[in-house]
């Protein structure tokens, strides 16, 4: 039976049957693969990795898929291994080795998502030639990836080249429009979802999306006209009536908005959107505590992701805190009106306006803001480590330390910067009590998981 190698700890059974197959018959291959395969199964992908070197130097030139397959297969390892270093290195060599080769983009870019290092990733599926069959699914990730990121002039221009080497599409014109809108552009916008409107004609969604816009832009009669097109062939649809409804609501005509807010009720009964432009009507009756009372809830009900209606339900609340002279109320939910109001992203914002205010002092609307969002989410630890870093600020430490402590127990792989810099939180605070001890082991717990992430 041939040596084992150093590293490898066969053990008694399957393992060194397998071994012994490969000692009898070197150049059968699929007992190399199997024996690798074990070995991951039992935890212990490295030693799979040494089968695997040694297959490589038997397999025959007149089989390269094999050979391939096999390089495929150590990457995988290095990655079950959790050694992210040698992963990058395998696919990026058989990227470079094999470009037409799809698997080694996707593996290498869930480990630099992992890593959060994205825009590498952005590099090589830009470096993916014309001639590449692979080149439409690179343009693809790549549109993905730069809009993830919020670069949506890269992205509006890898889509347009998508587009013009691959085609015109429904949702690529789509998008398209998506792009042009969150950078402002309104009017290429349009231009764009009426192209993809011309592949789905009398699409509802896409025609909606072509009255939102004009309604941006001023042009409310054309507006209107574009929301009652939809009424007139799919009854009901929602976002016309909530559109025609606040375009009522800002022209003076409560009872006509009324109407569609009760063409809502029968569909979609308790939605937060219709309750929140109730509560603008009262509002503009003079009735700031109905309004209060009814806008509330309401906003506590509206989905994160819905920003515009997130910044509608503050404002109502501003000014119904303001007629009754609830100064502090009036001027959080009034930040917050003006920070979501065409946000992309309600978490983001809502930290970031948080961090202002801590640098700019003001410590109390800093932790109404971070209130704001605990209210939202109990269990938001960026939250929490906001909370404790305001307790620190104003001398607090043991609240502070409650807080990180807190935070520092997310479990969730997503938000693993949060753990580690609640840990970091948890280290300084020990350190300014003269608890080097627990100091020393925050720190070390904060750089062990910084140095090897668990897997997501």
């Amino acid at each position: 039976m041939l040596k084992t190698p150093a590293g490898l700890n066969l053990q008694p059974g399957e393992e060194l049957r397998l071994w012994k197959d490969i000692s009898d018959n070197p150049e059968r291959i699929s007992r190399y693969r199997k024996l690798a395969r074990l070995l991951e199964k039992r935890k212990r992908p490295g030693e799979g990795v040494i089968v695997l070197r040694r297959a490589l130097k038997k397999v025959p030139e007149d089989r390269p898929r094999e050979f391939l397959d096999i390089r495929k297969q150590i990457a995988r390892l290095y990655e079950a291994a959790g050694d992210d270093r040698m992963a990058i290195r395998e696919y990026r060599k058989l990227i470079r080795q094999y470009p037409e080769e799809w698997v080694p983009y996707e593996r290498l870019e869930r480990i630099y998502s992992r890593q959060d290092r994205q825009a590498e990733m952005i590099k090589i599926y830009r470096a993916v030639k014309k001639e590449n069959p692979q080149r439409e699914r690179a343009l693809k990730k790549l549109v993905r990836l730069e809009t993830s990121l919020e670069n949506f002039v890269s992205a509006r221009s890898d889509l347009k080249k998508l587009i013009r080497e691959f085609g015109p599409e429904y949702m690529r014109f789509k998008d398209l429009g998506r792009l042009y809108e969150k950078t402002g552009n309104l009017k290429s916008a349009i231009a764009a979802y009426k192209k993809a409107l011309r592949l789905k004609p009398r699409n509802p969604d896409l025609e909606l999306m072509i009255g939102v816009s004009k309604r941006k832009t001023g042009r409310r009669k054309e507006a209107r006209k574009a929301f009652r097109d939809i009424l007139s062939h799919t009854p009901g649809w929602y976002g016309s009536h909530i559109h025609l409804a606040e375009m009522d609501i800002e022209d003076g005509k409560p009872q006509s908005a009324e109407e569609h807010f009760k063409a809502i009720d029968r569909k979609f009964p308790g939605n937060s959107r219709v309750a929140i432009n109730r509560a603008r009507i009262l509002l503009e009756e003079g009735k700031p505590e109905e309004a209060l009372e009814l806008c509330r809830p309401a906003a506590a009900e509206t989905p994160f992701y819905y920003t515009d209606e997130l910044s509608l339900g503050h404002r109502v609340q501003a000014e119904a805190s303001a007629a009754l002279g609830r100064k502090e109320e009036a001027k959080y939910h009034s930040l917050m009106a003006d920070r979501l109001k065409g946000s992309s992203d309600y978490f983001s914002t809502t930290i970031a306006a948080a961090d202002e205010l801590i640098e700019a002092g003001d410590l109390d609307l800093a932790e109404k803001v971070a209130d704001g969002l605990l209210e939202r989410y109990p269990v938001n630890s960026l939250a929490r480590i906001k909370k404790a870093e305001i307790a620190r600020l104003r001398g607090d430490i043991d609240r502070a330390l409650g807080f990180a402590a807190e935070a520092s127990r997310e479990d969730n792989p997503r938000y693993l910067k949060d753990k580690i810099r609640a840990l970091e939180l948890l280290a300084e605070l020990h350190g300014e009590k003269g608890e080097k001890d627990k100091a020393r082991e925050f720190r070390r717990r904060a750089d062990e998981l910084a140095a090897a992430p668990p897997k997501k």
